[in-house]
């Protein structure tokens, strides 16, 4: 069994770590009450989302080891997944990372389910292109998110490289579910491991690298509620990310990505 981490550091410590390595793991940002929301809300939007996980599939035709099993912006439909994306406490860390407050762009929620298979090293900023600054994940554990069941692994320092972009053959298929977008993995950095608790959340920065391991247990779930953000200033942002909201849920304007950054003319951005 893992051991998984109790919350020791302060904001400072969590504010340095985040600069330093990319990412730090904050608690108690969800009530328990809000946990168990969270859990029955999905649950039963497994019946009631329709075609809203990813591919544009019901939740009945996903094939777990073949695709990921996840609603796709599930605040564009509900009212309570918006407040979960605008939660306040999430919202004050957020302003206290960045440096400034942040505007919501999307929120997922995975089930990896047991058997469902990992994915691929890459960067989230690769997907959503927010410029200038890059975006931010906040990653909410449902589950104990352990080594067995498929926990996050992270590049600790990688965020403070560029994007990068596919090249060679892999290129035409990294978009294929569990394959990595890195084609030039930094040899001299080796992901690790990151457990956490149920209602532990991982911040981590656009830019670094990670993945996660496949779900090898036959009884137990990863599940986890995801939001990404950008920053207030942000001038532009891939297509599939809007609209943008700040953390009063008001519709607030930035402009779609035009092309032209690392990964050439023709990149836009993609679903993540």
């Amino acid at each position: 069994m893992n051991i998984l981490p109790a919350k020791t550091d302060t904001r400072a410590e969590l504010q340095e770590r985040f600069h330093r390595d990319g990412y730090c793991v904050d608690d108690e940002l969800f009530s328990e009450s809000e946990l168990q929301e969270i859990e029955v809300f999905f649950e039963d939007y497994k019946k009631q989302g329709g075609k809203v996980f990813d591919g544009g599939s019901s939740y009945e035709e996903i094939d777990a080891t073949q695709r990921q099993v996840r609603a796709m912006h599930p605040h564009r439909y509900s009212q309570r997944a918006m407040a979960w994306l605008t939660n306040p406490n999430v919202a004050d860390m957020l302003k206290f990372l960045l440096g400034k407050p942040a505007l919501g762009a999307q929120t997922m929620y995975y089930y990896k389910p047991p058997g469902a298979k990992g994915q691929g090293m890459h960067q989230d900023n690769f997907y959503l292109v927010a410029t200038p600054a890059t975006c931010i994940a906040a990653w909410t554990a449902i589950d104990d998110a352990t080594l067995e069941n498929g926990c996050l692994y992270v590049v600790p320092g990688s965020h403070k490289h560029a994007i990068s972009c596919p090249e060679g053959e892999k290129a035409e298929r990294w978009m294929n579910y569990g394959d990595s977008h890195i084609t030039k993995f930094p040899r001299e950095t080796k992901p690790i491991p990151v457990p956490v608790r149920r209602g532990q959340t991982m911040f981590f920065s656009g830019n670094l690298i990670h993945g996660s391991g496949p779900n090898r247990t036959t009884d137990r779930y990863r599940r986890t509620f995801i939001g990404h953000y950008v920053d207030e200033s942000t001038e532009q942002l891939g297509k599939f990310y809007h609209p943008v909201v700040n953390m009063r849920q008001e519709v607030v304007s930035v402009a779609e990505y035009a092309g032209g950054g690392p990964c050439g003319d023709g990149w836009k951005g993609a679903v993540h």
